[in-house]
């Protein structure tokens, strides 16, 4: 957009001789090669409303540049794939949620790059105020599988609306405790719908997500599949999120994307810390040593971050941790002796003030624990 318009520079929307409803309004800006997101919202807030951008008696607040004056004159031959797509809603049964109404998800909005329409599959409504996007590797060990069904029961008494990608792994086992625990649950495809689901093995578990909570994309039928589609997915993951939980990520991969993604939003980041041998814990170690997450060991951190108040003490509960036998042990004096000096600990659990010295470093590193002045120790 440049510099406000007159009547007579909107004379070249006259080369438009037709109006359209919002929907295909909607669908005629996607379909517009050149005209992403951000371009698209920044059109329909200058003329205030999507269809408004194709009407000729239409005064925006700001004239477009002489590049989007010329592709909107191309609306005219999208209207047969308007039409097709238009079809397709109806045939899929979709729900299309249009970007500035009130059914858009509104943490989703607030994003610079949200999609002008997102279809919907399921009879979800958007009136929930606290939703969670849980990610993480798509081969956890038994320790991330454990943690991840811990963190939805602990979860459960707080009632948020978990988001995932259905994937396999901690997607697929967010969706499945989610609804073990009565909560809604939306899963994010890479796909458009009525393409197969992706993966295909996941095919009854979308129906149950569909059932109890939503399938959401914002894909077009016949887009060519690839990997940056997992990438368009993420952001729409974070992007419906007050916070992400990272359970178990390489250094590399699609949850570390999304965890990106919430940051760029400016939401709430949790990384769940792991054995420092992990190789599918170092992501997470790297986010909480970068600060751009914070340590994950309970429900409950996460609820006080977002202000959801606490849970009652009978119902507060610590994710398993992942310590091997003698941190265990130290771990579980710590916590039931309450602070403790290196020397008296070490002569309580017989061992070697080496030895305790040692143990209680990897537990610091894991942040599983606290030093305070005078060689004591307390958990975290």
């Amino acid at each position: 957009t440049g510099n406000k318009t007159t009547k007579n520079e909107s004379s070249y929307f006259r080369a438009t001789p037709f109006l359209m409803n919002r929907l295909n309004a909607c669908l005629t800006l996607r379909l517009l090669k050149g005209i992403g997101p951000i371009t698209a919202k920044k059109l329909v807030t200058a003329y205030g409303s999507p269809e408004a951008v194709f009407d000729s008696n239409s005064i925006p607040k700001e004239s477009p540049n002489a590049r989007l004056k010329a592709l909107i004159r191309e609306a005219a031959a999208v209207q047969e794939e308007v039409a097709a797509l238009a079809n397709w809603i109806h045939k899929e049964g979709l729900r299309v949620l249009l970007w500035g109404e009130d059914h858009y998800p509104p943490l989703l909005a607030n994003c610079p790059d949200a999609p002008l329409l997102l279809f919907q599959q399921g009879s979800f409504q958007w009136e929930h105020s606290r939703f969670i996007a849980v990610v993480g590797t798509r081969n956890p060990s038994h320790y991330g599988r454990e943690s991840c069904q811990a963190l939805l029961k602990a979860l459960q008494v707080y009632d948020p609306v978990i988001v995932s990608g259905l994937a396999f792994g901690i997607d697929a086992i967010a969706h499945t405790e989610a609804l073990k625990a009565g909560l809604k649950t939306i899963a994010c495809l890479p796909n458009a719908f009525g393409e197969s689901i992706y993966p295909t093995a996941h095919l009854s578990l979308a129906a149950e997500v569909a059932k109890e909570g939503a399938l959401l994309s914002d894909f077009l039928p016949n887009q060519l599949f690839d990997k940056s589609k997992f990438v368009q997915r993420n952001r729409i993951i974070a992007g419906l999120c007050q916070a992400t939980l990272v359970i178990e990520s390489k250094v590399k991969g699609g949850s570390l994307i999304t965890a990106n993604f919430a940051s760029q939003y400016q939401r709430e980041l949790f990384a769940l810390p792991g054995a420092i041998t992990s190789v599918k814990s170092q992501g997470c170690h790297r986010l909480i040593q970068s600060q751009q997450a914070q340590l994950l060991d309970s429900a409950e951190i996460v609820a006080q971050t977002l202000g959801w108040g606490r849970a009652p003490i009978g119902d507060q509960k610590q994710l398993p941790l992942d310590l091997e036998g003698k941190e265990q042990h130290i771990y579980d004096y710590l916590r039931t002796n309450g602070r403790q000096n290196l020397d008296s600990l070490a002569r309580n659990l017989q061992m070697s003030i080496s030895e305790a010295a040692v143990l209680l470093m990897q537990l610091e590193m894991k942040k599983h624990i606290r030093p305070s002045p005078g060689k004591y120790f307390e958990v975290r």
